[in-house]
C-alpha cells in the first residue's frame, strides 16, 4: 500500500512538475488576482489527477488545457463575469507546444483537410479565423444569418479538430 502511495505521488509530481508553469501563465492571461489564479491553477490539477485513469488514452496536455479553459470558465461563471475561449486562441495555445517541424506539418494537415471542406464553409471559415472578419459581416456579405455562419465555422472547426489528433 505504501509503495502504491509512493508511486501515485511520483505520477503527480511528474505531471505538476512538468506543466506548472504552462498551467500557471494560461490562467494568468485571463485572469488577474494572484490568489485566484493560484486557486484556479489547484482546482485544475487536482481535476486532472481526479480523472487521469478515466482518459488514459488521450495525451495529458491535450486532457490540462481543456481543464484550464473549463475551471476559467467556470471561475468568470461563479464570479457572474462575461467571458469566453475564442477559436483563435484555443488553436494558439495548442500551437505554441509544437516545435518547428511539427507546426509545419500541422499547417500543411490544416490546409489538406480545408480542402475537404465544402467551398462555402472553407470560405466562412478562413475569412473569420485569418481575416478576422466578423460574423456580423460575413453573414451581410454571404446574404446569410449570423446563425448559419457560426454554424459553418463551428462545422468547420470540429471537422479539424476530429481529423488532426
Amino acid at each position: 500500500m505504501h509503495q502504491k502511495f509512493v508511486l501515485l505521488m511520483e505520477q503527480f509530481k511528474k505531471i505538476y512538475s512538468e506543466y506548472k508553469h504552462r498551467v500557471y501563465f494560461f490562467v494568468k492571461k485571463y485572469v488577474q488576482k494572484e490568489e485566484d489564479i493560484e486557486d484556479i491553477v489547484q482546482e485544475i490539477f487536482i481535476h486532472v489527477w481526479k480523472y487521469r485513469d478515466k482518459a488514459a488514452q488521450i495525451p495529458m496536455e491535450a486532457i490540462i488545457f481543456k481543464t484550464c479553459k473549463q475551471e476559467v470558465s467556470n471561475f468568470y461563471r461563479k464570479n457572474k463575469l462575461l467571458f469566453t475561449f475564442s477559436e483563435k486562441e484555443i488553436i494558439t495555445e495548442e500551437e505554441e507546444t509544437l516545435d518547428e517541424n511539427s507546426h509545419e506539418e500541422l499547417i500543411s494537415k490544416v490546409k489538406r483537410l480545408l480542402e475537404k471542406l465544402p467551398q462555402k464553409t472553407r470560405e466562412l471559415f478562413i475569412q473569420h479565423t485569418i481575416k478576422n472578419i466578423s460574423y456580423s459581416q460575413l453573414a451581410r456579405e454571404n446574404n446569410l444569418s449570423k446563425t448559419a455562419v457560426s454554424k459553418q465555422i463551428h462545422k468547420a472547426l470540429s471537422f479539424l479538430r476530429g481529423n488532426l489528433h
